[in-house]
Parts: structure tokens; sequence; C-alpha cells
């Protein structure tokens, strides 16, 4: 089976290179699998080509295609938390046909990308596997706690096979590992990262809790305009807590807190208390949903849809 799947792309990477060579054609390959396009192109074509990652659409490209006004921004907000950003499920007015449709195109990418071509066996635990993850998508991973969570449901697993299941989930791009930066010791961790939903919809059909978890699709929504934005984005690390994000771009760093609400002024001292213990000049930000200007000791709050539809952030 494996030898077939090497062979066609064999076969594959061959047509493409002959068409290539003509120099009469611009060449577009696109697929839902990491593993079918940049991963697995390594031999007629190494080198000869550029690849992109497209995402959902952006908050603004929503905006644009809507044609939203300002004043109903907030609405499309929710919205995007709920039904995420695909761009074909805004054609469909009912909740029945979005849901029909988000549910088929995630159907299919999973038994097409992931059963046949990445060989996973075991498809309850990897469903499993990644309710867990979306339902704590802004916590810390722990493979401890995965497996007790798997065990406990009646499906046990081994360690590498989880982490085999999460790597088929990256590389199917349903989710993103975020890996911490370590602030004060300025490295990379390897372990302690997070994960978050390419598009938010994908909670709706893959978990049992229809309820939103508003902070948190705040958070993975922050996290996804951020990468379509072109950044690179890590978890920070400080010597007493944690950052939500440091973006980097054109050598470019930028600290960030996501609250949704931050009325509260205990929750403001919170989020703003983050940044205390970073010595760098790097500009900060806290974003939230708030049209209040909190700013305070040269951190920046930012109101979401200021953020949002801003390109040049």
């Amino acid at each position: 089976m494996f030898l077939d799947e090497v062979q066609k792309v064999k076969e594959f990477e061959k047509a493409i290179n002959s068409l290539r060579i003509t120099d009469q054609f611009s060449i577009f390959i696109t697929g839902s699998n990491s593993k079918m396009t940049f991963l697995e192109l390594s031999t007629d074509l190494s080198g000869r080509y550029v690849s992109f990652r497209i995402n959902p659409l952006s908050f603004k490209e929503v905006v644009e295609i809507t044609n939203t006004k300002p004043e109903n921004y907030f609405d499309l907000l929710l919205d995007i938390f709920e039904w995420g950003t695909l761009p074909q499920r805004f054609i469909f007015t009912s909740n029945d046909a979005k849901e029909n449709y988000i549910r088929d195109v995630y159907d299919s990418i999973l038994l097409k990308d992931v059963v046949d071509r990445l060989g996973i066996t075991d498809i309850t635990s990897f469903n499993k596997i990644l309710e867990y993850i979306l339902e704590t998508e802004t916590r810390e991973f722990s493979a401890t706690n995965v497996l007790d969570y798997l065990t406990k449901n009646g499906n046990k697993v081994a360690t590498d096979t989880l982490y085999k299941y999460i790597e088929a989930l990256c590389s199917t791009f349903i989710i993103n590992k975020v890996y911490k930066y370590d602030v004060n010791k300025k490295m990379t961790l390897k372990t302690l990262n997070k994960f978050y939903a390419t598009d938010l919809e994908v909670k709706k059909i893959k978990t049992n809790n229809k309820e939103i978890n508003y902070s948190q699709a705040f958070e993975n929504l922050i996290y996804n305009e951020l990468i379509k934005k072109g950044h690179d984005v890590y978890i920070g690390k400080t010597k007493e807590g944690e950052i939500d994000f440091i973006a980097s771009k054109d050598k470019s760093v930028k600290y960030i807190q996501a609250c949704y609400d931050l009325s509260n002024e205990e929750t403001r001292n919170r989020e703003f208390k983050a940044f205390a213990n970073i010595s760098d000049n790097y500009p900060k930000y806290v974003i939230s949903t708030n049209k209040e200007d909190y700013s305070q000791k040269g951190i920046k709050h930012l109101n979401i849809f200021t953020f949002l539809m801003n390109d040049n952030f």
C-alpha cells in the first residue's frame, strides 16, 4: 500500500514536471494535506516550486464579501465564533445547510487525507483526541491528560499513537501547534505547547459542547488573524506567568494579551500585569471587544475591530 502511494506521487511529479519544462504554463497545485503538497514533492520538483498556505477568510475579507457595516461588526464576530470563515459557508442561509456543508468538508478531509493517506485505523480514538484538543485548546497541552481522558472513555492508546494522530491533525490543517517561547532565556521550548483550530466552526461539529466559549473563540480568532497577517506566533513564557502571544514579523516583535471583556477592573489589572516581567521595549498590546481605551503605562489597548481591520498590524 505504501509503495503504491509512493509510486503515484512519483508519477504525479513527473507529469507536473513535463508541463513545467515546456515553460508554457503557470502551475498551481492545491490540496488539504501538507503531506500531499510541499512535504511529498521532494524529487523531480525539488527546488522548483514555492508553497503557500491558504487560510480560511480573514475577518476583513468576510466584511467585504458580506458588505457588513461597522455598526454590525460585533454581530458578525459572534457569527464567526459559531460558523467560522470557510468561504462557501456564506452561500447558505439556514443553520442546517451551514452545518451540513461544514460537516461534509471536515468528513471529507478526515476520510481522504487522514484515514486513507496517513493510515489512521482507530477512528474513534482519533475523534476523541480531536474533541479533547478543541475543548482545551487555550490550555497548555499535556499528553498525560489526553491519555487519561481516552482511558476513562474506553479508548486507550499508546503515547506514540497519540502523537501520530496529533501530527495527522496538524498536517491536514485542522489544528495548529504553537510553541512556547521563554522571554527571559530567549529560547523556544519544544514542550508546553498549545493547539488552536485553523477555523472556529470545527468545534461545532467535532465537540459535544454546543455552547460557545467566547474567551476561547476570541483567543483562537486573534491567533488565526496573526497568522494570516504574516506573523510567526509563539506563546510567551515569563518568570511569573504567560503572555498569550508573541508575534514576530520582519524582525519586529509584538507582545499580545487577548481578553474578550476588560470592563472588570480586576480583569484589567491581571491582563496588563502579564507584561510586568518583560524588560525589553517591544510594543505590548491588550486586545478586547471594549470600545473604551484602557491603555496604560505604555501598554496599548486595542479594540478587536481596529486589530482585525488593520492589514499592517
